[in-house]
């Protein structure tokens, strides 16, 4: 059933994809059953409907062609300001923020007016479940483009870095708790504000495993821009900011958990510590714990670690999660082998290099923790390539990194000089595009470009100015020759010198 109640905008359909994704979807299926669920902006028909299976469910759009969409639960088109205050929900799910319920057939919202209106819509001991975009964060340090001049058709109103949201985990939360909505929990979540699959609390990010939680993030932002051209690889700088302590800072967005006025005996919503998403649709989930370190549990879909319990791959559903198992330590396999090559330290190449391919030759090195003389797989949920080697030929050639063989410029030759030091009989053969298009990487391999060129020109001048000389000495030798061949004299001493070289002879034999 759909109801208008104003400023609904009948011939519109939302152009950016709406919230959605296996991890948002795990943690709306850990909410109670038989509550009261608005679902405020664009989100996922699936989402929706997992969400609808056991709770009463009201969803609120401002376009009439995404609201016709929604099947099976009731559905308010129009925008956040005409929401009444009649109708109380027991949750309200923003996790596509609060950009996009308002339409330009009313007055706008500043974000802190939108998130009160989300929050009359709560009853006493409601919970509001909010993403947040981070306007620093690594999504838009890395973007080609700016929020200030984009051209979609959306943006009527593209303030960009000049919004009103706060713009650190810690103003978020003192500014919903300003609004009577005291936060609960909060969660970092990687790579896309709409779509996250890494999600990890302040705490984790300050006191985890930092190498691999340094590890997931690259991972989780590689797929994302594969083929997108970016400023500079969003990798390197997901993993720098990790390592360095500001990965909730830097975090393309943050998701919140609030309560309203929690009744007493309430237990407030927690989110884990960390949940990663695999390609294959599983849930993985981070547990720290005092005694046995962090420990790594599938808690939705299907994981290839071996299970304690059953001693092969498991098929794990809601509710009933694998065991937990120790998650590797040590740090990412690329970054030691990009540090070696920057360093030109060959032993140290030839050695990771060729336990990479004794222990793991299928798992690519960005997914491959190195701890001494161990390797072991970050998430075993991703799939084997059998061209690992070339993609990381291919990442340290157009990455613009340094390494140990500056005359090697072709891709294909990389690979054979990288498989021979790797102990390798055959070189694979080289992969396609892999990773995303930098400009700054692009900008460091023009200007390799550009000096190899000047050199070659330093080098051509040279030898151009070294075969004039040599040519002017040949012709003076030649003009001197021709000048003393051919007259009296020249011939008058040369049968003189025959003469008495044939008298030198007949004397050296009389005398013997």
């Amino acid at each position: 059933m759909i109801r208008m109640i104003g400023g609904e905008m009948p011939e519109y359909s939302e152009e950016h994809p709406p919230a959605g994704g296996v991890l948002l979807r795990h943690l709306l299926e850990r909410l109670p059953t038989g509550i009261r669920v608005l679902v405020a902006g664009p989100h996922d028909i699936g989402l929706i409907g997992a969400l609808a299976e056991r709770r009463d469910v009201t969803c609120l759009v401002r376009s009439q062609p995404e609201a016709t969409a929604i099947p099976d639960v009731t559905v308010l088109c129009g925008t956040l300001s005409k929401l009444t205050d009649a109708d109380r929900y027991d949750v309200v799910v923003a996790l596509d923020g609060v950009g996009r319920l308002c339409s330009p057939e009313d007055t706008p919202l500043a974000w802190a007016e939108s998130v009160r209106i989300l929050a009359r819509a709560l009853r006493p001991g409601g919970t509001l479940l909010l993403a947040v975009e981070n306007e620093l964060g690594v999504h838009r340090l890395v973007a080609a483009g700016t929020p200030t001049a984009a051209r979609s058709g959306d943006a009527w109103r593209p303030i960009g870095e000049f919004g009103d949201a706060p713009g650190r985990p810690d103003r978020l939360a003192a500014t919903l708790a300003a609004e009577g909505l005291p936060v609960t929990a909060l969660a970092a979540a990687w790579p896309l504000p709409q779509s996250p699959s890494l999600l990890a609390t302040p705490e984790t990010l300050r006191h985890g495993p930092l190498d691999a939680l340094a590890a997931l993030a690259a991972a989780a932002v590689s797929p994302v821009y594969a083929d997108e051209p970016v400023l500079s690889d969003p990798r390197r700088l997901a993993a720098a900011a990790v390592r360095r302590g500001i990965g909730a800072e830097l975090a393309p967005a943050w998701l919140v958990v609030a309560q309203r006025a929690a009744r007493p005996g309430q237990a407030a919503m927690s989110l884990p510590q960390a949940l990663t998403a695999g390609p294959s649709g599983s849930v993985t989930e981070l547990i720290g714990t005092p005694d046995r370190g962090w420990l790594r549990r599938v808690v939705r879909g299907w994981s290839p670690v071996l299970s304690p319990a059953t001693g092969d791959g498991t098929e794990s559903r809601p509710g009933s999660p694998m065991t937990a198992v120790p998650l590797p330590t040590g740090r990412l396999l690329e970054e030691r082998l990009l540090t070696a090559a920057l360093e030109h330290d060959l032993p140290a190449l030839r050695r990771l290099l060729t336990g990479w391919m004794t222990e793991l030759p299928m798992v690519a090195a960005g997914n491959v923790l190195v701890d001494g003389d161990r390797y072991a797989p970050l998430d075993p949920s991703v799939p084997d390539q059998p061209d690992v080697l070339a993609r990381f030929a291919h990442t340290l050639i157009t990455g613009g990194y340094h390494h140990p063989w500056p005359g090697v410029t072709d891709l294909a030759r990389l690979i054979a000089v990288l498989a021979g030091a790797a102990g390798l009989d055959t070189a694979p053969e080289a992969p396609g595009a892999d990773g995303p298009h930098g400009r700054r990487e692009q900008e460091i391999q023009l200007d390799t470009l550009r000096q190899r060129l000047a050199d070659a020109e330093d080098r051509c001048r040279f030898f151009e100015i070294e075969l004039d000389k040599r040519e002017a000495e040949l012709g003076r030798a030649k003009t001197q020759i021709a000048a003393f061949s051919g007259n009296l004299g020249y011939r008058a001493a040369k049968a003189g010198l025959v003469l008495a070289r044939a008298a030198r002879n007949r004397i050296r034999k009389g005398r013997s």
